[in-house]
C-alpha cells in the first residue's frame, strides 16, 4: 500500500518532465502545425598549415650536411687607390690660362722672328738682283753709247771754225728701233757753223740697229731720250 502510493506521484513527476522536454524540443505556436526547425548550415574551412616551432626546433638539432669540398677560388686583394689631391679650382683655371697664353706668345714670337728671318733674306736676295740687273744694264748703256757715238763720228765733218774746249749739247729723240725722230740743241757752243755740224752728222747716221737688242726697260731707261755732247776732240756723251 506504501509502495503504490509512492509509483503514482514518482508517474506523474516523469510526466510532467517529459512534457517539459516535449515543449523544449519542439517550438510551440498558436498555430496548430508543428514547425521543424532546419538544421544549421557548417562553414568548410581549410586547414593550412602552419609552421610548427617544434619542426624548426628539430631542423636545428638535426646534423648540417657536410658541403661538397671544392678548391675555394682566391679573392683579388682590393687595390689600393690613393685619394687624389684636388687643387683649388680656381688656381688651376689661372695657371692653365697663364700656361695658354705663353705658349702662345711665344710661338707668336717665333712666327714673328720667321717672317723678319724669311723677309730679311728676300729683301736681300732683291737687293743683290737689284744690284746685279743694274751692273749689267749699266754695262749694256756704256756699250751701245759708244756705238752710237761711233755711228755719228763717221757722218761729222768738223768746220774750220772749231777749237779745243768747243762743246755742244744735243738730244735725240729715238725708237725701239734705233730711227732718230728728232735732235734739237741743248746747251750750243757759241759757234753756229759748229753746232750745225754736230746736227748734221745726226741726221745722216739717221739710225742705229743695234739698239733692237736692248732690253726694253733699258731702252726706255737711257735711250729714249738720249744726250750726246760734241767736242772737236772727241766725242763724249
Amino acid at each position: 500500500m506504501m509502495l503504490k502510493a509512492l509509483t503514482i506521484p514518482l508517474c506523474f513527476t516523469l510526466l510532467m518532465h517529459g512534457v517539459l522536454a516535449a515543449i523544449l524540443l519542439f517550438d510551440w505556436s498558436g498555430d496548430s502545425s508543428v514547425v521543424r526547425r532546419q538544421a544549421p548550415e557548417y562553414v568548410r574551412a581549410t586547414l593550412v598549415t602552419m609552421e610548427k616551432p617544434k619542426q624548426k626546433a628539430i631542423k636545428k638539432n638535426q646534423p648540417k650536411a657536410t658541403p661538397k669540398t671544392s678548391t675555394p677560388k682566391p679573392k683579388p686583394k682590393p687595390v689600393k687607390q690613393s685619394a687624389p689631391k684636388i687643387a683649388p679650382p680656381q688656381k688651376t683655371v689661372v695657371d692653365t690660362t697663364k700656361s695658354l697664353q705663353q705658349q702662345l706668345e711665344q710661338q707668336r714670337i717665333e712666327r714673328e722672328r720667321q717672317q723678319q728671318a724669311e723677309q730679311e733674306l728676300a729683301d736681300a736676295l732683291a737687293a743683290e738682283n737689284h744690284r746685279r740687273q743694274a751692273e749689267t744694264d749699266a754695262e749694256l748703256t756704256t756699250s751701245y753709247i759708244a756705238v752710237i757715238s761711233q755711228a755719228i763720228e763717221r757722218h761729222w765733218s768738223r768746220p774750220a771754225s772749231a777749237r779745243n774746249k768747243m762743246e755742244v749739247e744735243l738730244v735725240l729723240d729715238l725708237v725701239p728701233t734705233g730711227e732718230v725722230i728728232h735732235v734739237a740743241v741743248v746747251n750750243g757752243s757759241g759757234d753756229n757753223a759748229f753746232d750745225r755740224s754736230a746736227i748734221n752728222a745726226v741726221k745722216k747716221a739717221e739710225r742705229f740697229p743695234e739698239l733692237q737688242q736692248l732690253p726694253n726697260r733699258v731702252f726706255e731707261s737711257s735711250f729714249r731720250r738720249f744726250r750726246i755732247i760734241f767736242r772737236p776732240e772727241d766725242l763724249r756723251r
